[in-house]
């Protein structure tokens, strides 16, 4: 039997589902459960199927049925999967004389177990998004391993996770009862036809992102690769929840300094409240060690996304997949309005003092250091969200206390490869990179710094015609904003205010302004502009 089932039947078992007479009580361990599941009968199983059936006919309108009606789901997968030899799962079975098991799953799902949502402890989110009905919700969980990575570009660390909603139905055909088993997406289906009857189905739409957050392996402490960059290069990259779908608009988070990427993990969860936003979006991560200069990361990034694009527009994704949004906190802001910005030579003169025309570079060495030095709008990115983000630097990162952190901050010498042996290069004999190298690789606490070089390039660039920017500021104490004081306590107004935005919204907020309820509610009405612009709304 293939090991993707086992696990899956033993999970269930082991979560405290009532499961079939063959389980035996107080049972412990996976080994245990699984040699006890091999042993599942086609008997037991036709009688979980007739206990489904007599209670889906009893009726589904009290929660005291429902819950009924979802133990007895819960059986019939177990058992199902104990009993199942296909490899994908989805092939129909003879169930002795009286029924015939049919099960269908959504385009795209993948699974090693499925875990009962109600086993998942609230632990790391504020609010716990559920919508009652029918049905027993789980999450499915698609494993990391270097095999599947290698071939799924940006699966997270965690693997994939999807929440789902089992449900079984009951027809008469030639003279046997057909039991359709389904496993719905519960975050764009919220209905579903069950005995003639339309009814609401359930939903746990937080347990997927507490049960990654429960993960050793999806974390990354923003502190630690803040400091040891060095350590956590092997971090950097977009990475996915789920498989890239045509069918919905990239929406790219991107944390800022001394954070990672659970930074949105409250934002994630709020937006599962929209029914059209979880239906045409799909939420991807851009993680990086936040001590590597500004200029890495966005080059970085401005590879990643021309990655997803191909993939996407070799899938179908069409006009979807050229209309992706970015949301920036903070620094990340920084890295996002790199992607939408024409640089044209300004990098290049205004650090290395000349054009590349005129430095005398190899053809090797031009073009090495073009990558960073040197780039084009992207024009599948068609909105930016800009929150708490020092578009003019701040001070805060020429304080002491900044000065004492940049020291701090370890760099790995060869951040950007080869190129960093041509910078050495051209700094021996060109005055302004030697000057700007004198104390080594800048870190991103020296761009933050308002009189920084990259600061004063980043602000001249011009946008993308035609690209929508929005700001979302933090106030922390309620201040006017012709007032020099008002600020997030790091990014004062001054420099995050931007113009030709939009919109821009004030929020009576610290520096974490991104997590406050204005604006997460901000957030949601932009990304529902964005849809009625393109009429998927």
């Amino acid at each position: 039997m293939n090991p993707f089932f086992k696990l899956l039947a033993v999970t269930l078992v082991l979560s405290g589902i009532p499961a079939c007479s063959s389980v035996v009580p107080g049972l412990k361990g996976r080994q245990q459960a699984r040699a006890t599941l091999q042993g599942a009968s086609v008997t037991e199983l036709a009688g979980a199927l007739a206990e489904a059936d007599k209670a889906m006919q009893e009726g589904l309108e009290t929660e005291e049925q429902r819950q009924a009606y979802a133990t007895q789901v819960g059986r019939v997968v177990a058992l199902w999967l104990a009993l199942s030899d296909d490899s994908a799962g989805s092939a129909p079975m003879q169930v002795g004389d009286s029924f015939r098991l049919v099960p269908q799953f959504p385009r795209g799902l993948r699974f090693d177990e499925l875990i009962p949502s109600n086993t998942i402890r609230s632990r790391h989110l504020k609010h716990r998004m559920t919508r009652d009905g029918v049905g027993l919700s789980m999450v499915a969980h698609w494993k990391h391993t270097p095999e599947r990575k290698a071939r799924e570009a940006f699966m997270s660390d965690g693997g994939y996770l999807c929440p789902v909603t089992a449900t079984l139905d009951f027809r008469q055909s030639a003279g046997r009862r057909v039991a359709l088993l389904v496993l719905h997406d519960s975050r764009v289906t919220q209905t579903v036809r069950l005995g003639g009857h339309e009814l609401p189905l359930a939903a746990d739409l937080t347990a997927y992102g507490e049960y990654l957050l429960s993960m050793e392996a999806a974390r990354m402490a923003g502190i630690k690769a803040l400091l040891r960059s060095s350590s956590h290069m092997d971090k950097l990259g977009l990475i996915a929840l789920e498989p890239p779908s045509k069918d919905r608009i990239p929406l790219i988070l991107v944390h800022g300094l001394m954070s990672r990427p659970a930074t949105w993990e409250n934002v994630i969860n709020e937006f599962g409240t929209n029914p059209d936003i979880q239906r045409h979006y799909q939420v991807y991560l851009f993680r990086y060690p936040s001590g590597v200069p500004i200029i890495y990361s966005s080059q970085k990034l401005r590879e990643n996304l021309a990655q997803l694009h191909d993939i996407l527009a070799r899938s179908g994704a069409g006009r979807r997949c050229g209309n992706m949004v970015l949301i920036g906190h903070s620094m990340g802001g920084l890295v996002s309005k790199a992607q939408v910005q024409d640089s044209g030579d300004r990098f290049w003169v205004t650090i290395l003092g000349k054009g590349p025309q005129e430095l005398g570079l190899k053809k090797e060495e031009f073009e090495s250091l073009r990558r960073y030095m040197e780039f084009n709008p992207n024009p599948h990115i068609s909105r930016v969200i800009f929150a708490a983000t020092p578009h003019r630097g701040s001070e805060v990162a020429d304080s002491r206390l900044a000065h004492l952190g940049r020291r701090l901050v370890k760099l790995p010498g060869q951040t950007f490869g080869s190129t960093f042996d041509i910078l050495q290069g051209l700094a021996e004999r060109n005055q302004s990179l030697g000057q700007l190298l004198a104390r080594g690789m800048p870190t991103s606490v020296d761009n933050l710094s308002p009189s920084s070089p990259y600061v004063r390039i980043a602000t001249t660039l011009p946008f993308r015609p035609g690209v929508h920017l929005h700001s979302i500021i933090g106030n922390k104490d309620g201040r006017p904003t012709t007032d020099p004081k008002c600020s997030d306590g790091f990014v004062p107004y001054s420099s995050a205010h931007l113009e030709g935005v939009e919109s821009e919204l004030l929020v009576e907020s610290d520096h974490s302004v991104h997590e406050r309820p204005e604006a997460i509610e901000e957030m949601r009405r932009i990304l529902k502009l964005h849809l009625q612009r393109l009429n998927l709304h």
